[in-house]
C-alpha cells in the first residue's frame, strides 16, 4: 500500500502513466481548450468571406494553428502519459513538426507585412500589373528574377519549404546515426533510458530551427511591422503573439540542461513551458478576429443607423422646404442636435468624396484598412463610364474607341476583380463574379494600338482622368458603328458588354465600402480633425 501511495505521487519521473488529480487537470485542460479551440477556428472558417478574415489568409491560419496544437496536445499530455510516451517519437515531433508549425506562425505574421507592403504600392502606381507567371529561363539568372518578383510571403515559402526539407534530411541522418533511440542499428552514441534520451547532440538541430525562428524571424518582423497603423490592430496581435513565443525555448533548454529544475519537471514536464506561449498564439490567430467580427457587426449597424437617420433628416428638411417660404440647407446648422459627422454617413457624401478627392479615401482604406481595392475598383469604374459617355456623346462610337472601351473593361477585371490575375480582388458576390467573368473573362482585344494591356497605374494615378480615342471624322464602313446598332455585331464587343456591365459589382462594393470603410474614415476624421477632407462638406 505505502509503493502505491508513493507511486501515484511520483510526479512526471517517465515512468508509469500519471491518472492523478494533477494527471486528471491536465488532460481536463486539454479537452475543454480543443473543444474551445475547434469551435473558434470553425466561426473563424464560416466568416472567412468577411475582408479582415479574408486577408489573413484562412488555410494558412488553419494549418498554423492545427499544426500547433498537435504538438500543444502532445505537451498538455506529457504528465499523464509519463512515461509511456516514446522518446524517439518525441525526437521526430521536436525535430521537424513543432519547428514546422512555429514557421507556419510566422508565415503567417509575415502576411501582415506583405499585404500592408503591397497595399501601400497602390499609393505609388506600383500595383495593378495582371498576375502571371512570366517564363523566365530556366538558369541561375532566371530563377534569381523570379526571386526578385516574389512579394515577401511567396519569398517566405519558398523559405519554409527549403528549411523543411533540410530539416527532415537532417532528422533523418541523425535519427539512423545514432544509437540513442535504438540499440539495434546506428554508428555512434549508446542507446539510453527516457530520461538520458532526452538530452544530448542529437536535438541541437531541432533547437537550432526553434531558436531560428523564435528569436531571429521573429524580432525581424516586429521591427518591419512597427510604423503600420492599421484599423483592425493586427500589428498589436502580431506583436503580442511573437512575444508570447520568447520564454519558451529558453525555459525548456534550461529544464532539460539544468539540474536546479528537477523538482519542477516533476509536476511541469519541460516541454510545458511551451504551453502558455501556444496557447497565447491560438488565442490571437483565432479569437482576436472573432472579436473584430462581432465589433464590426456592431459597427456595420451604427453606419446604417446614422444613414437611416440622415435619409429621415433629409426627408423632413424637403418636406418642410415645401411647406415653407424658407431654404433649408442640406447640412444641418450649428445648432441642429445631429452632428456633422452623422451628415456624412451617407452614399451621396461617399460619391461626392470618390468623384472629387478619393486620393485621401484611397490612402485611408490602402495604409489603414488593406482594402485598397475597392476604392480602386470604384474609380475605375467611374472612369470607365465617363469614357462611355464620351465615346457616345456624338451618337458614333469609332472602331478605336470600340476598343478602348473593351480593353478598359478587361483592365478593370484583371487588375482588381479576376480571382487569376488580380493582386487584390474585390469581394463580391460569386453571381456577379461569374458574369463580368463570361464577358471579360475570355475577351481579348485585337486593336494594333492596344494589344497590351496597360499597368492601371505606372503612369497616372487611379482618379486621373484618360482621354478616351473617339474619332470625329465621318464614319467610314466597317471602322465605326452607329449607336443605334449592337455593338457585339461586329464582333468587338462581346454578348453582354454595355454601359451598366460593372452596376451590380459597383453597387456591391460601394454598400460595402458605405458601411464599413467610408464609417471608419469619417469616425477618424471626426476624432482627429485631420486631413482636408475634414474641413469639407461632403
Amino acid at each position: 500500500m505505502e509503493t502505491a501511495v508513493t507511486r501515484r505521487h511520483s510526479g512526471h519521473d517517465l515512468g508509469e502513466p500519471n491518472l492523478d488529480v494533477l494527471g486528471t487537470l491536465y488532460m481536463g485542460f486539454c479537452i475543454v481548450w480543443t473543444f474551445l479551440l475547434l469551435v473558434g477556428l470553425t466561426f473563424f472558417l464560416l466568416h472567412r468571406h468577411v475582408d479582415f478574415v479574408r486577408m489573413r489568409n484562412a488555410c494558412m491560419v488553419t494549418a498554423a494553428i492545427l499544426t500547433i496544437h498537435v504538438y500543444l496536445v502532445i505537451v498538455l499530455l506529457q504528465y499523464p502519459i509519463n512515461g509511456a510516451f516514446p522518446c524517439d517519437l518525441e525526437f521526430w515531433i521536436m525535430s521537424i513538426q513543432f519547428p514546422l508549425g512555429i514557421a507556419l506562425f510566422q508565415a503567417q505574421n509575415v502576411q501582415l507585412l506583405s499585404l500592408s507592403y503591397q497595399q501601400s504600392r497602390m499609393l505609388f502606381g506600383a500595383v495593378g500589373k495582371p498576375r502571371k507567371s512570366p517564363a523566365w529561363k530556366r538558369d541561375l539568372r532566371g530563377l534569381w528574377k523570379r526571386w526578385m518578383i516574389l512579394t515577401v510571403l511567396h519569398k517566405t515559402f519558398v523559405v519554409i519549404a527549403i528549411l523543411a526539407v533540410l530539416q527532415t534530411i537532417m532528422t533523418t541522418v541523425i535519427f539512423f546515426v545514432s544509437r540513442k533511440f535504438h540499440g539495434s542499428f546506428g554508428i555512434t552514441g549508446a542507446y539510453e533510458g527516457p530520461g538520458m534520451c532526452r538530452r544530448g547532440w542529437e536535438w541541437f538541430p531541432s533547437i537550432l530551427w526553434q531558436l531560428t525562428w523564435t528569436y531571429l524571424f521573429g524580432p525581424f518582423i516586429l521591427v518591419k511591422i512597427q510604423d503600420i497603423r492599421d484599423t483592425h490592430r493586427w500589428r498589436l496581435q502580431t506583436s503580442l503573439a511573437i512575444l508570447a513565443s520568447f520564454p519558451g525555448p529558453i525555459m525548456w533548454l534550461a529544464s532539460v540542461y539544468n539540474d536546479a529544475f528537477a523538482e519542477i519537471n516533476l509536476w511541469w514536464p519541460p516541454a510545458m513551458w511551451f504551453a502558455p506561449g501556444l496557447m497565447m498564439m491560438e488565442f490571437i490567430l483565432i479569437f482576436f478576429p472573432l472579436l473584430e467580427v462581432y465589433q464590426s457587426s456592431k459597427s456595420h449597424q451604427t453606419a446604417l443607423t446614422a444613414i437611416s437617420e440622415w435619409e429621415k433628416y433629409q426627408h423632413g428638411s424637403d418636406s418642410a422646404s415645401s411647406t415653407s417660404a424658407r431654404n433649408i440647407s442640406v447640412a444641418p446648422s450649428d445648432s441642429t442636435p445631429r452632428s456633422d459627422r452623422s451628415d456624412r454617413y451617407n452614399m451621396q457624401a461617399l460619391e461626392r468624396a470618390l468623384q472629387t478627392s478619393p486620393g485621401e479615401l484611397l490612402e485611408y482604406a490602402a495604409t489603414r484598412e488593406f482594402t485598397g481595392e475597392n476604392i480602386i475598383f470604384l474609380t475605375r469604374v467611374r472612369q470607365w463610364k465617363d469614357s462611355w459617355v464620351q465615346a457616345t456623346s456624338n451618337g458614333f462610337v469609332g472602331l478605336e474607341a470600340q476598343y478602348q472601351l473593351l480593353d478598359e473593361a478587361r483592365e478593370i477585371f484583371t487588375t482588381v476583380v479576376s480571382m487569376q490575375t488580380a493582386p487584390f480582388p474585390i469581394n463580391i458576390e460569386s453571381r456577379i463574379y461569374t458574369d463580368l467573368e463570361i464577358v471579360l473573362g475570355t475577351s481579348r482585344s485585337t486593336s494594333p494600338a492596344l494589344s497590351n494591356v496597360v499597368a492601371p497605374f505606372d503612369d497616372v494615378t487611379p482618379w486621373e482622368p484618360r482621354q478616351l480615342c473617339n474619332p470625329t471624322p465621318e464614319p467610314i464602313m466597317g471602322h465605326g458603328i452607329e449607336l443605334t446598332s449592337s455593338f457585339s455585331s461586329i464582333g468587338v464587343f462581346p454578348p453582354g458588354f454595355n454601359a451598366t456591365l460593372f452596376d451590380r459589382a459597383e453597387r456591391s462594393v460601394k454598400y460595402m465600402v458605405l458601411t464599413n470603410t467610408w464609417a471608419r474614415f469619417i469616425d477618424m476624421q471626426s476624432t482627429t480633425g485631420r486631413s482636408s477632407l475634414g474641413s469639407r462638406h461632403y
